[in-house]
């Protein structure tokens, strides 16, 4: 049986668009934080940075060699995309969507599933931090 890890995702913008970042956090299966990551975007909408902040925390997890992994966040938009069952009109929604998709294809297991924003403190934490990193 293969140890099983949780990333957590979160996007914020400080304006809508306007200042963004992306953060995320790596859980283990006891629930204790492994790493945090952050990014900041520039000027984005929430929900690309929502985005943004899923592709950083995938990519973090291939590099680190966390290969089974529920994603857990809080946007309904973007799990809701990524899992298909709602429509993306926004080409650039679309193809970062479609980049997260290609990511997913490198875990030996993947979830994904929505969660309360009360549980989804920390990522969001790292997500505002990065607000004021340079995009």
């Amino acid at each position: 049986m293969y140890r099983s890890y949780t990333l957590q995702f979160d996007g914020a913008s400080s304006g809508n668009p306007g200042p963004a970042g992306a953060g995320a956090v790596l859980l283990s299966e006891d629930g204790t934080v492994l790493y945090r990551f952050r990014e900041g975007l520039g000027y984005q909408t929430n929900n690309v940075a929502e985005y943004r902040a899923l592709i950083l925390g995938l990519k973090q997890a291939i590099r680190k060699g966390y290969m089974n992994i529920t994603i857990q966040g809080d946007s309904q938009l973007v799990i809701n995309q990524f899992q298909g069952s709602w429509k993306i009109n926004n080409v650039h929604l679309r193809n970062l969507r479609d980049e997260a998709l290609e990511l997913r294809n490198s875990f030996r297991s993947f979830r994904i599933q929505h969660i309360p924003r009360e549980y989804n403190t920390e990522a969001d934490a790292q997500a505002n931090r990065a607000i004021n990193l340079r995009g």
